[in-house]
């Protein structure tokens, strides 16, 4: 089909002149033959009228004296017309008097209208009688004799013969039109060349200019109608184009250039911003060991300190001393913290855990500090939350703890309420909400929309009155987001405020690959199920048996105590009993009192099934001694969790402990071989402190001063666990590790030898770093003898109290290469001759004595002994750091010279050496901006501050011996 829109423009202009002619010629010719038709049709009639009325004329008389025979003959007379085929003669009452028909053609008689003078009504039978497009004209007309009416004459034409003329004349029309509009095709094919050729001149010549981007091309013409208008406009707009087009190479010139300088900065800006990043990342870490390394030495000579006699004034001012580290810890923490999250290195575990203890061991913490400031602390938790979930339980905790922290802070009297709701659950997940409510100062409308930005309280007087960073809320409202939930505050009505958020967790799903590990805790625990119907009985059963959980059933609580009985007197008792809540002639609660009330029966562990309309409260299941609560229907995950945790505060089965290698058992009459430590660390008062734990605890220990010491030592097989610090001269305790993990593989051992990290980084990603290269275990310093004995007792058996053999020391390796004993040079044994030196001064000035005293409080036989032992080895020790720094100064060596300054800057203040401590800070600094510009000075000034600390040491030293 010919699509008008798509056609050339040659086809259309043929188009348009072929229909315009075509349609022209079509109206004459319809014009022409209806005028013909309407011609010969008048002629036609008017010939009918003059017959009709000259055969009424001459009927008038045949009619009145009713002569037929003369009206036939009248009749007859239409014979010399050819084109009459018909005429009849009617009387005045209608009825046929004569009739005429050509050529004896039999045709129908016709009626006669009825007889009236009224003109019309013949007229309009003659209009039925001759249509216009009929063959025939019929005419009816009136005979009149002296204006009346005596009969009605018919003539009747035959228009054949006048439409074969009509159509002979259109036949000729039509050809001489067809001619004509062929000669207009042939005329305007001639003369649209003039109109279509400028056309595909533009045409030719914009594809030209399109394919080669030539805007120098122009069309030639010399037409002066809107053709060549509409060339020269063409023409005009390429010249517009080209020279737009010269303005914008030279602006896309001008700009590549600017893009290229712009480039150029913002990859220098880049590079500085990485470089920053870098910077920041590693401050972050630097400050962190820097600040911790103090802190481990402050919190751990305090614990100490407290652990020997002190009267009640030196107690209450060393708890002080200790709660102040404590409330230090926690800010830098928190600031730690906040840096991470701003630096975007903060990221969520995801592990699984057991919700009830998390908020067990929340609650146990903090109602202390909630019953010495006479303020209720009371946990409202629901009973259908589940147990075992997997989430972040480390981040949920310091949100939990900063949100209760706030309102035991913020409350001077009244209550606080932490509770726990599930507000959404399906098959895969759990939602839940926690809310702290207080009856403390509140928030205000206004502050509410600031409370969780960093560095933000609620109004100026908070901050002044209760202190803190401003930090915890903006810390905890990152988490809340980072795990993708929701945190918020409102009013509590009639005073305090409510601080909520919402977390979602996935269930733990308990998969068959990982049961075999699980399994092995359950080696030989046998499980009692007390329940009273059937079906859930059985479906316990089988869940356990699922398991592998060896289990035995009892259809009463008499039944119960039975085989509880029997099982205790058999040395084979129950390690689990579930209990159903409802039972028929007692409870569940009563039954779990009564089994903890027998000694026999104690020792087995409690679970209560119940519906939630019987759960019993928590006070009632401390009281009854229940270890968990699960509601009807219970989660298998749950009842897994709780048949696996072993009572809190015990030591678990040897099968849930890491595989680590374990000496014989001693024969009977001969004493056990003290467990040793190997503790690779350079930081003397470190050293010190770390001996003096784990000597509290029993252990033996030999100290390695740097990794290439610590391989040495543990290639001897003589240790049973290893404190590693990762940052050491010589031989990093990474790499340490790496060699000792590969010397385990050459030698064909299995990694049996624990090696626990100890740092005072606490950046994202160190605990991974650790164990990445291959160490076991993470402990962050500063860390509290009871931290260190909670990682120790993951790894090796730790002496039962009493039983530490403190007399005992270790004997170094025989293969170790064991480092000379230094003693004190002769600046510290005798002054200098002829040195004049103000005793007060020199230890008001130079030393302070607290840090000594901190150093003697760890060991309450051999303090003394210890501070001598610390003197010593810092006096042997500093000449060779300095004579180092002397040579990193020399050679240009910022790197090196940040290490050796970072090393005596912290030596240094442990023995309370601060002046010289500060200038080693200051030497630090200038390798850490990467130049030793002014080194030499502060070098000078720093050998001379030593000579003055080692005359304070011996002074001291003197005084007291």
């Amino acid at each position: 089909m010919l699509n008008f829109e798509r056609s050339s423009l040659n086809k259309k202009l043929t188009i348009i002149s072929f229909l315009s002619t075509g349609t022209a010629l079509f109206f004459v010719f319809i014009a022409f033959a209806v005028t013909s038709v309407l011609s010969h049709r008048k002629d036609e009639g008017m010939q009918l009228s003059s017959f009709a009325g000259v055969i009424g004329t001459n009927s008038v008389d045949a009619l009145m004296f009713n002569d037929r025979d003369q009206a036939s003959a009248t009749l007859s007379a239409l014979k010399a017309k050819v084109e009459i085929s018909s005429a009849v003669l009617f009387d005045r009452k209608g009825k046929l008097f004569a009739r005429y028909v050509r050529n004896g053609q039999a045709e129908p008689e016709p009626s006669a209208p009825e007889m009236n003078l009224d003109e019309d009504v013949l007229a309009e039978a003659s209009r039925q009688g001759s249509r216009f497009w009929s063959s025939r004209m019929r005419l009816y007309r009136p005979v009149i004799n002296a204006n009346y009416q005596v009969g009605i004459v018919m003539i009747e034409a035959d228009l054949t013969l006048m439409w074969l003329d009509i159509l002979k004349s259109l036949g000729i029309i039509a050809c001489a039109m067809g001619g004509s509009l062929l000669m207009s095709l042939m005329l305007a094919s001639r003369f649209k060349a003039s109109i279509a050729d400028p056309v595909a001149k533009l045409i030719n010549a914009a594809q030209k200019v399109s394919a080669s981007q030539n805007y120098n091309l122009r069309i030639a013409h010399e037409r002066t109608d809107e053709m060549g208008s509409l060339i020269d406009s063409f023409n005009a707009m390429l010249a517009q184009i080209e020279g737009r087009g010269a303005a914008l190479t030279h602006h896309r010139d001008e700009l590549e250039r600017q893009v290229s300088v712009r480039t150029e900065q913002l990859e220098k800006a880049k590079n500085a911003a990485e470089a920053a990043s870098r910077a920041k990342s590693a401050f972050l870490a630097t400050m962190s060991h820097e600040i911790r390394t103090p802190m481990n030495g402050v919190l751990g000579m305090t614990e100490m300190l407290l652990s020997t006699s002190l009267n009640d004034t030196q107690r209450n001012y060393t708890k002080l001393v200790k709660r102040s580290g404590e409330h230090l810890l926690v800010i830098i923490n928190d600031i730690l913290d906040f840096s991470k999250i701003e630096a975007g290195k903060l990221s969520i575990e995801y592990i699984n855990f057991n919700l009830w203890d998390l908020l067990d061991d929340i609650n146990t913490i903090y109602t202390p500090q909630a019953q010495a400031k006479g303020i209720a602390l009371d946990f409202a938790i629901a009973n259908d939350i589940p147990i075992a979930i997997c989430g972040d339980p480390n981040r949920l905790r310091q949100i939990m703890a900063n949100l209760i922290g706030n309102a035991l802070k913020f409350t001077e009297r009244g209550q606080i309420l932490a509770k726990v709701d599930v507000e959404t659950e399906d098959g895969a997940s759990v939602g839940l909400r926690f809310e702290v409510h207080d009856t403390g100062i509140g928030v205000s409308r206004e502050a509410r929309s600031r409370i969780f930005d960093a560095f933000s309280q609620a109004d100026s007087s908070t901050t002044r009155k209760y202190g803190g960073t401003g930090l915890g809320l903006a810390i905890s409202r990152q988490l809340v987001e980072l795990m993708g939930g929701k945190i918020g505050v409102d009013n509590a009505s009639p005073h305090g405020s409510i601080f909520w958020f919402t977390v979602s967790f996935d269930k733990r799903r308990v998969d068959p690959n990982m049961l075999d590990a699980s399994l092995r805790m359950t080696e030989g625990m046998r499980v009692l199920i007390v329940d009273e119907q059937a079906a859930s009985r059985a479906s316990l059963e089988r869940q356990l048996a699922e398991w592998q959980v060896a289990s035995d059933s009892a259809v009463s609580a008499a039944d119960a105590v039975d085989r509880l009985l029997e099982a205790a007197r058999a040395g084979r008792p129950y390690e689990v009993a579930i209990i159903d809540m409802d039972l028929e002639r007692t409870s569940g609660l009563s039954l779990a009192a009564g089994i903890k009330g027998d000694p026999a029966t104690s020792a087995t562990r409690i679970m209560l099934i119940s519906d939630n309309r019987l759960a019993a409260d928590p006070v009632q299941r401390r009281d009854a001694g229940v270890a968990y609560q699960l509601i009807k229907p219970a989660r298998a995950a749950d009842l897994f969790e709780c048949i696996m945790t072993r009572p809190r505060g015990k030591p678990a089965s040897a099968l849930a402990a890491p595989p680590v290698a374990r000496a014989p058992a001693a024969p009977a009459g001969r004493k056990l071989r003290r467990q040793r430590v190997l503790l690779a660390e350079d930081n003397p008062v470190n050293v010190e402190v770390a001996t003096a734990m784990l000597d509290s605890l029993g252990l033996g220990v030999y100290c390695a001063r740097n990794g290439a010491e610590a391989l040495a030592a543990a290639r001897t097989d003589g240790y049973d666990v290893v404190l590693m610090d990762c940052q050491m001269p010589v031989m990093d305790g990474f790499a340490a590790t790496a060699e000792i993990r590969r010397h385990e593989r050459e030698c064909g051992r299995a990694r049996t030898l624990p090696i626990i990290a100890i740092t005072a980084n606490a950046l994202q990603g160190d605990q991974e770093a650790c164990l990445a290269a291959g160490m076991d275990d993470y402990l962050s310093k500063p860390f509290t003898q009871q931290e260190l004995a909670t990682v120790l007792g993951r790894w090796i058996t730790l002496p039962l109290p009493g039983s530490a053999h403190h007399d005992e020391r270790p004997a170094p390796p025989p293969a170790a290469p064991v480092a000379p004993a230094r003693t004190a040079p002769a600046a510290l044994v005798a002054p200098a001759h002829g040195a004049v030196l103000r005793e007060g001064a020199v230890q008001r000035d130079v030393i302070n004595r607290h840090a000594l005293e901190n150093i003697r409080a760890l060991s309450k036989e051999r303090g003394d002994a210890l501070v001598q032992r610390v003197i010593a080895a810092y006096v042997g020790d500093t000449p060779q750091h300095l004579n180092t720094l002397r040579q990193a100064i020399a050679g240009v060596d910022p790197g090196n010279l940040r290490k050796i300054a970072h090393s005596l800057k912290s030596s240094s203040a442990n023995v309370g050496a601060e002046t010289l401590a500060q200038m080693c800070k200051d030497m630090e600094t200038l390798g850490r901006t990467d130049t030793t510009e002014g080194a030499s000075g502060i070098l000078t000034d720093m050998e001379r501050e030593f000579k003055a600390v080692c005359h304070s040491l011996h002074a001291l030293l003197e005084k007291e011996h």
